[in-house]
């Protein structure tokens, strides 16, 4: 069997779509697993070393972290020359500066960070040919307070230039830009501006994980069927793909968690952080309630994981969450290995660069538990975009 083509947003035939979450240096989970499905797709492809994801799914799409690696890969890069750049990249986005007053400034300079992404990036717009793939970024609009997805159709309502010049295209972002919007979280990175307007003051954008879409799984659905964007891919378990990874979910009932906070400031960012996990734990609740999901995750002790239970009697699509609950039972009970609390506190926090290493060698052990040869993801009817050779 050998690749017939890239895929695109436009072409007929079976669609897969690529979903990944923001989550900082932990964004180096998302990549174990992804070594581990380009390694088993390959396999499917009589292990032809030319084989890329960005051919295989039509629509790969991420918020922060999520942002860069998704669009290393439309590039064409494998997951593990990703893995390589974020190695590279994630010690000097996240350099503490030598003097930080908490409040006061970000506590990351993002021009360590912008200098990286325009150098993998340089200047390629989003119109440029050389992204292989539909590419979707969430950012947020700091002044209207909206999650703006920017992506690579040409048939979006915000793709050309308007006769009466009321806005810039969409195709005219650059890359590095429209990546380094989606990665400026709130006291890590300063907001990034873009310009929105010929001639009138840039506007504030800051991370797309802070919005509803740290899993942009939904938002992407939504380019992909909303009639204002102009695809309307057909639905179907045989028809719609899609597999969505997280960075290390961290919600759970812990000592540290259960005893309330001493001061205010700490209580509101703990409300903060539990307002984004109920965000992603919705999606995943939508997803599997109107998905055909082959290994299911429990949403809570009330519902269950919703198994076969499809809204609507039947499923719109194929989905599979894969991630790494960065919790002492979960990690115990599928891994083996023990932690204590105290290190785990360690592992989930978002910018510990010495903790990239320990999480990746957990993930691509979870990536071979979850990820498995015959699973129906890459075997269904139709799946692989693949012709025999002549």
């Amino acid at each position: 069997m050998a690749i017939e083509r890239d895929v695109h947003l436009l072409e007929p035939g079976p669609k897969r779509i690529l979903a990944l979450d923001g989550g900082g240096v932990r964004g180096i989970v998302e990549l174990a697993f992804l070594e581990r499905l380009e390694d088993l797709l390959r396999a499917q492809h009589d292990d032809d070393p030319s084989f890329r994801l960005c051919q295989w799914f039509d629509l790969i799409g991420g918020t922060s972290t999520g942002a860069i690696i998704a669009a290393l890969l439309a590039l064409g890069l494998t997951a593990r020359e990703a893995t390589a750049h974020y190695f590279e990249l994630a010690p000097d986005a996240f350099r503490a500066r030598r003097w930080w007053v908490p409040g006061v400034a970000p506590r990351f300079k993002a021009k360590y960070l912008y200098d990286h992404l325009s150098k993998i990036f340089k200047d390629i717009a989003m119109d440029s040919d050389r992204i292989r793939t539909g590419l979707a970024v969430m950012s947020r609009r700091y002044d209207t307070g909206s999650p703006w997805l920017l992506s690579n159709n040409p048939r979006g309502p915000y793709w050309p230039d308007p006769a009466d010049g009321s806005f810039i295209g969409n195709r005219h972002y650059k890359l590095a830009d429209v990546v380094r919007a989606s990665t400026a979280a709130p006291g890590f990175f300063q907001p990034m501006l873009l310009p929105i307007i010929k001639g009138e003051p840039s506007k504030l954008f800051i991370d797309g994980g802070l919005s509803p879409y740290n899993n942009p799984s939904l938002a992407l659905i939504m380019l992909t069927q909303a009639d204002n964007y102009g695809l309307q891919w057909p639905l179907g378990v045989d028809n719609l793909t899609l597999l969505s990874i997280g960075t290390g979910n961290a919600r759970g009932l812990t000592q540290e968690n259960t005893k309330a906070p001493k001061t205010s400031g700490a209580l509101l960012l703990r409300s903060l952080m539990d307002t984004l996990a109920d965000g992603q734990l919705l999606t995943l609740t939508l997803l599997q309630w109107f998905s055909e999901t082959p290994a299911p995750w429990t949403i809570n002790s009330e519902i269950g994981n919703l198994g076969s239970e499809y809204l609507g009697g039947k499923p719109l699509l194929r989905f599979q969450r894969y991630d790494m609950p960065l919790d002492s039972e979960w990690l115990r009970k599928n891994l083996n290995i023990e932690f204590t609390e105290e290190e785990l506190v360690v592992l989930r926090r978002f910018d510990r660069v010495g903790s990239m290493k320990e999480l990746y060698k957990l993930a691509k052990l979870a990536a071979c538990e979850q990820m498995k040869p015959d699973s129906p993801l890459w075997r269904a009817p139709g799946s692989p975009t693949v012709s025999k050779d002549s």
